[in-house]
C-alpha cells in the first residue's frame, strides 16, 4: 500500500487548565462538527477511508460472509404506541 496523505486537520492553540495543569487542545476545533472547515476535514478522511478500504483484498469475501451471518429470522423489542403494540421483524 502506497503512503497516505491524511488531509490536515484544523487545529488551534486552544490550552485549558484543569487543577492547575495546562493541557493543550489542539484539535478542539473538531469538535465543532459544523464548522466549514471541520465539514471539509471530514468529508476528505471519508474519501480517504473509502480508497483504502477500496484496495483491501478480502472486502469483497468478508462482506459476503458478514451478509450470511446476519441473514437469519429476527425480531426487535416490541413497543407500545397508545392500545398498540408493534414489534419490527425480519423473514
Amino acid at each position: 500500500m502506497p503512503k497516505l496523505d491524511y488531509p490536515h486537520a484544523p487545529t488551534s492553540d486552544q490550552v485549558d487548565v484543569h487543577h492547575g495543569e495546562r493541557i493543550a487542545d489542539p484539535y478542539r476545533p473538531l469538535e465543532d462538527t459544523d464548522a466549514p472547515e471541520t465539514r471539509t476535514w471530514i468529508e476528505a478522511q471519508n474519501a480517504l477511508t473509502g480508497r483504502v478500504l477500496a484496495e483491501a483484498p478480502a472486502r469483497r469475501e468478508i462482506r459476503e460472509r458478514l451478509g450470511q451471518l446476519w441473514d437469519f429470522p429476527r425480531a426487535g423489542s416490541p413497543w407500545r404506541r397508545g392500545d398498540r403494540w408493534f414489534a419490527l421483524r425480519n423473514t
